[in-house]
């Protein structure tokens, strides 16, 4: 079985429309999703990657003109497909690491929600994302935080710190950890990030404590969110 069909089966279910809801964001972003819309936005073109069933672009639906969806599971961008049908949605079949069917300096904004830990090459993803943004545009990119304190205490117990299944990953048959491949801290993303040609703006703690997650995220905040953005003179860069 491929890893696409493995996601496929992963996330199977039934294909029906879904009724997404607008999030209303409180005093501080409480989840990954949260805290990317709390970035905001607004300009022609968002690419989600990782897009999922497109409740994240929903969000989006009325600051961008066109949306647009990258996703390696087919299943998944069928779901998007019928969710977002009464949208502008541009649908990506594939992975960050090879985007050819986006234009380079073609997209305003970028936005990313627990998928980077999930892609092989993640250089060549990085690479990407930064040839596709039009100069000045924001990348609003986040993921697990692998130096959250729970994940240390777990460490300390000599329990490896899992970030997407319970019991060590050993959670589902068919993916280890959820498929999770890569582990990232705030500097460890920053770096990756920076390697590539971006410019780090701001760094993002969120969770369900409020703005005491954002006092020193790289302990206390469960997930590790950056917004960066293209240099308007930029180089690409290529791994």
């Amino acid at each position: 079985m491929s890893l696409s069909e493995k996601y496929d089966e992963f996330y199977g279910a039934e294909i029906k429309k879904e009724n997404f809801r607008h999030i209303m964001l409180g005093s501080w972003p409480r989840d990954r999703i949260e805290a990317i819309v709390a970035m905001g936005g607004e300009g022609e073109k968002i690419l989600d990657i990782g897009c999922g069933s497109g409740m994240l672009l929903y969000q989006f639906r009325d600051s961008f003109k066109t949306l647009v969806g990258l996703e390696y599971s087919e299943h998944r961008l069928k779901q998007a497909k019928v969710n977002l049908a009464d949208h502008d949605f541009v649908a990506v079949q594939g992975s960050a690491e090879d985007m050819a069917e986006i234009e380079s300096n073609s997209i305003d904004r970028i936005i990313s929600a627990d998928t980077i830990e999930h892609i092989p090459e993640v250089y060549s993803a990085a690479s990407e994302m930064f040839r596709v943004l039009k100069p000045g545009g924001r990348l609003v990119i986040n993921t697990p935080n692998i130096a959250f304190i729970k994940k240390r205490v777990l460490l300390l117990l000599g329990r490896f710190p899992s970030t997407s299944q319970k019991n060590e990953g050993i959670g589902s048959d068919i993916l280890f950890d959820g498929g999770h491949l890569h582990y990232f801290t705030y500097r460890s993303l920053r770096l990756v990030l920076e390697k590539t040609g971006f410019v780090m703006e701001k760094k993002v703690g969120y969770g369900k404590l409020g703005k005491i997650h954002d006092f020193f995220p790289a302990l206390l905040s469960g997930g590790v969110q950056w917004v960066a953005r293209k240099p308007e003179l930029s180089i690409n860069y290529c791994f």
